[in-house]
């Protein structure tokens, strides 16, 4: 039996966007994982960005829905990554 496992994210907070960036890419090679949240301090609680190995995704909150914070379309995001990760890994 393999075990398959999935290495979600470490989180960055940061006030600068490029060093913030920059950090993220770092822990995900250093800590080999498969995506890193990147928070800005001014923005971290209506926008997000995550952070894998080929692309930078911005994750907003629906500001028309009354209090929605951005953790649940992130919670979404990450959910759905990871269903995709273990179908091509069953294949």
């Amino acid at each position: 039996m393999v075990l398959k496992v999935f290495l979600c994210l470490t989180k960055q907070l940061e006030t600068d966007i490029k060093i913030l960036l920059e950090k993220a890419d770092i822990s995900l090679k250093k800590y080999k994982m498969h995506m890193v949240v990147a928070n800005e301090l001014l923005t971290r609680k209506d926008e997000v960005v995550v952070v894998t190995s080929n692309e930078k995704i911005s994750v907003c909150h629906y500001k028309t829905q009354v209090g929605d914070v951005v953790e649940n379309p992130l919670i979404r995001f990450i959910a759905e990554r990871h269903s995709v990760y273990f179908e091509k890994t069953n294949l």
